[in-house]
Parts: structure tokens; C-alpha cells; sequence
């Protein structure tokens, strides 16, 4: 699977224990929790989901951490806050 980008930069900021990213064009808030933040900064278009799994696992639970991983970038792409990477 081709690495996710995210579909535009956006400025954010930290707001409690979730992070609020401002659409440029739209001026539209999008909240994410910290994880799918995480997620999200890591769409650069070359960061790997197996990257990615590597970044947040421990004690062997890549498994979960990898099921886990590819439903926040399902969600971050229905919002449409990332793309896969041809």
C-alpha cells in the first residue's frame, strides 16, 4: 500500500486534550484526538504505514496497533484530511 499524504497543510492548535486543525481555504475546524493527530502529522507522503505501526508499537502488539492505525487513516480520509500516495 502506497503511503497516505495528508491533502493540504493546515495550522493547529492544541485545545484540552484535542488538537483543532483550521482548513486554509474553508476556515472549516477540524478536532482530532491526539492519536489521530499523531496520524495525521505523519502523512507526508512517504512515512510508511509499516513506519508508522513501528512508531506506536510495543511488546509485540503490532497486530492491533496496525488494525488500529488503518481505521484512523480510513476516517482521516473520509474527512478528507489525507490521500494515498501514487
Amino acid at each position: 500500500m502506497n503511503p497516505p499524504k495528508k491533502t493540504k497543510e493546515m495550522s493547529w492548535t492544541r485545545l484540552g486534550n484535542s488538537y483543532v486543525l483550521v482548513d486554509p481555504d474553508s476556515k472549516e475546524n477540524i478536532t482530532l484526538d491526539p492519536i489521530a493527530f499523531m496520524v495525521w502529522v505523519q502523512c507526508d507522503g512517504e512515512t510508511t504505514i509499516e513506519s508508522m505501526t513501528d512508531v506506536f508499537s510495543v511488546d509485540g502488539n503490532r497486530d492491533v496497533v496496525q488494525a488500529a492505525l488503518k481505521g484512523i487513516l480510513e476516517k482521516l480520509e473520509k474527512n478528507g484530511l489525507i490521500e494515498w500516495n501514487e
